[in-house]
């Protein structure tokens, strides 16, 4: 199994590791982090990422743990 990312850790680059996130998705991901905190779960992440189409692999890679 791939590795999961910690989406409210990751630096940029880490984040477009993330299937379908591309740089405008990985800097939506950073801002709201820095202006809202830590995203605690798949729908405000789809909410982040713009309701667009994801990529269902993208669910089983992220880790949303803070720490």
């Amino acid at each position: 199994m791939a590795e999961r990312v910690p989406v409210n850790t990751a630096d940029f680059r880490k984040l477009l590791e993330l299937p379908g996130v591309g740089l405008e998705q990985a800097e939506r991901i950073v801002q709201f982090r820095r202006v809202h905190g830590p995203i605690v779960n798949d729908s405000e992440l789809s909410r982040v990422l713009g309701w667009r189409a994801l990529d269902e692999s993208l669910w089983g890679r992220v880790d949303y743990r803070s720490v």
